[in-house]
């Protein structure tokens, strides 16, 4: 821990997207199957207005070993 990663050893979950958070709040899950480090990275490069007021919710659930290996074989 506390280690940083090279670029090159670090994978992409779930790609950068443009979002339109000022229409209706994004929600969303991601199952994370192995365990490691994970980001949330916030980019905020084309927006018109320079200050934002940003909130996220991070829950960890533990899941049984039944269900790692159901989502290991999609």
């Amino acid at each position: 821990m506390g280690e940083r990663q090279q670029a090159g050893e670090v994978v992409e979950v779930l790609p950068l997207g443009c979002y339109k958070a000022h229409v209706a709040p994004e929600d969303g899950s991601l199952a994370c199957l192995k365990a490691g480090v994970y980001v949330l990275r916030f980019d905020d490069i084309y927006s018109l207005v320079p200050s934002k007021h940003i909130s996220s919710t991070v829950e960890m659930l533990l899941t049984d070993q039944p269900f790692v290996e159901k989502m290991e074989r999609f």
